[in-house]
């Protein structure tokens, strides 16, 4: 019996011998004799992430990238100096030479990129919080992994031989004959016992790559549990910070204070919402929805919202929605006859102030989160909205929060969707000029102020004083 091995071995050409094809890599050369002992490069795991890593952790990671890219130009820098003046000298000491390739190098490699396998191990090593065999393990394994190795059975017809998984060749597997015979019933396991924790997992900074990073720490389970809060202000990914009292006078105060916001009271559905501008980066919609049980249950129908003109408000930008689960699909048919096209989504899961999750009644399964859709329009209709700044994966897609109730009686809508849009966006205001976002259906009197947005509330626009119309 010969042990399997992972991948065949090949024969491989001496250094004298020659070829009518390009030389190999030496990355694929180890792969085809089984190099490493069979395992897969480290360069493969350079994008996955742990579940409990926090965003400010993977955000942390493109930093080490730019700093790895940063030394390995270095390095590539000094050796191709160093090559030409070795060349240099070459060509002085021999005639006829030909020195347009350095000595000891083939013009056909190629493995000087940006990122070969060299520059995506060191990325791997310095910014993983796991090791490559833990990943191979986790493959195998899942989440599991260490029951399943400890477990044992004296009935199985061959043991697993982690050995040989992990680059052992060479040792055969032991077998354990059955004492049953062939096709006898094996008698059921006995229920595990749940072993009590001897282990947790705990965030430490490593100041060699300046990073937090998470390990695995044995202690004793009675000894208490130490928690390093991050330095102020504490991210929203941590937890949350409980602003002192301020009277509702100071509030209405500031929110009217607030410089360069346009606020509206208009019938939305019958106005011409041109005139309030054609070049909005966003246009923010809270429709209080025609949904049955719905908690901002309305009159406002999807054909409704079919006559919002949003290809002239935000001709190359962003349409924000939000939706309920009964009429997501109609939604999207909507924006998509306007040539906005569904690019992400972001939730908010509702939670009551025990940290509970809030559920409402609906028709069919119960509300527990809320959905806003986000549009664009199409880049390939319309090149110019390519030109629109975008900056990517700032903030989370997902977010929990109290639900509370507005003054008409509506679910208010957390300030971290504001936020979330507004990096998104970082074009959308400069101080001092009217901003680029518009808001439908906002919340009437100063709680609905915010700087650089246009906000629209629904209703019956109050009378224009006298002497003050249009000319």
């Amino acid at each position: 019996h010969t042990p399997r091995r992972a991948f065949p071995v090949l024969p491989t050409m001496t250094d004298g011998e020659t070829s009518g094809r390009r030389p190999r890599r030496a990355a694929a050369k180890n792969t085809a004799i089984g190099g490493n002992h069979g395992q897969p490069s480290a360069m493969h795991y350079v994008g996955y992430v742990e579940e409990d890593e926090t965003p400010e952790q993977i955000m942390a990671k493109f930093a080490q990238l730019e700093k790895i890219q940063g030394e390995m130009a270095e390095a590539k820098a000094a050796a191709k100096a160093a090559a030409e003046e070795e060349d240099g000298e070459a060509g002085d000491e021999g005639d006829g030479i030909d020195v347009g390739v350095g000595i000891g190098r083939n013009p056909n490699d190629h493995d000087n990129e940006d990122f070969d396998q060299a520059l995506l191990e060191k990325v791997f090593a310095r910014t993983s919080k796991f090791s490559l065999k833990r990943a191979l393990a986790d493959d195998l394994y899942g989440d599991d992994e260490d029951a399943f190795l400890n477990d044992s059975d004296d009935d199985v017809d061959e043991q697993i031989d982690i050995e040989n998984i992990f680059g052992g060749w060479g040792k055969k597997k032991r077998k354990v004959k059955s004492g049953g015979g062939k096709g006898a019933p094996r008698e059921p396991k006995a229920p595990r016992v749940p072993k009590p924790q001897k282990s947790h997992m705990i965030t430490a900074y490593n100041s060699d790559n300046q990073m937090l990073m998470r390990k695995k720490k044995v202690v004793d389970p009675r000894a208490p549990n130490v928690l390093k809060l991050p330095n102020w202000p504490i991210p929203v990914s941590w937890g949350r910070v409980v602003k002192p009292f301020t009277p509702e006078e100071t509030l209405v105060a500031e929110k009217m204070a607030l410089p360069d916001c346009a606020q509206h009271t208009l019938p939305i559905l019958n106005s011409d919402l041109t005139q309030l501008g054609t070049d909005f980066l966003a246009v923010h919609c809270n429709p209080p929805w025609a949904v049955p049980l719905s908690p901002d249950s309305g009159k406002v129908t999807v054909e409704q919202i079919a006559t919002i003109p949003f290809h002239k408000l935000a001709p190359y930008g962003f349409v924000f929605m939000w939706i309920e689960k009964e009429n997501l699909s109609a939604v999207c048919d909507v924006m998509s006859a306007k040539q906005f096209v569904y690019v992400e989504n972001l939730t908010w899961v509702q939670q009551r102030p025990n940290n509970t999750i809030a559920n409402s009644n609906a028709e069919h399964l119960c509300r527990s989160h809320r959905t806003m859709l986000m549009f664009r329009r199409c880049v390939k209709q319309f090149p110019l909205a390519k030109e629109v700044e975008l900056r990517h994966q700032r903030n989370a897609d997902c977010t929990l929060d109290v639900t509370t109730t507005t003054a008409s009686g509506r679910r208010a809508i957390p300030s971290h969707v504001y936020k979330a849009m507004e990096t998104l966006l970082p074009e959308f205001y400069t101080a001092g000029h009217p901003g680029k976002l518009l808001e439908l259906w906002s919340e009437p009197g100063p709680v609905g102020r915010r700087s650089g947005w246009t906000v629209v509330a629904d209703g019956v626009a109050p009378p224009t004083p006298a002497g003050k119309g249009k000319k």
